[in-house]
């Protein structure tokens, strides 16, 4: 069996449980909308901003998965 990649829960198939999986894509679509607010902005912005502010609405599963691909994209470098 495999292991969600951030919180280690059985998965059957993927890289996340269903819960970080649903949470990841409302992350997604909420996206498209702050591009449209702020202008440029690159995903790895997005996840800061939603990582650094706590004052920021979201749940604790779109927390993590946000620090996680945050994470992801500061080892592309």
């Amino acid at each position: 069996m495999k292991q969600c990649v951030i919180c280690k829960a059985t998965i059957e198939k993927g890289t996340l449980c269903e819960a970080h999986a649903i949470a990841k894509t409302h992350l997604e679509e909420k996206y498209q909308e702050w591009k449209r607010a702020f202008g440029k902005l690159t995903k790895k912005e997005y996840y800061q901003k939603l990582v650094d502010d706590s004052n920021i609405p979201i749940g604790d599963w779109a927390r993590e998965v946000a620090e996680y691909f945050l994470k992801e994209e500061n080892k592309k470098r």
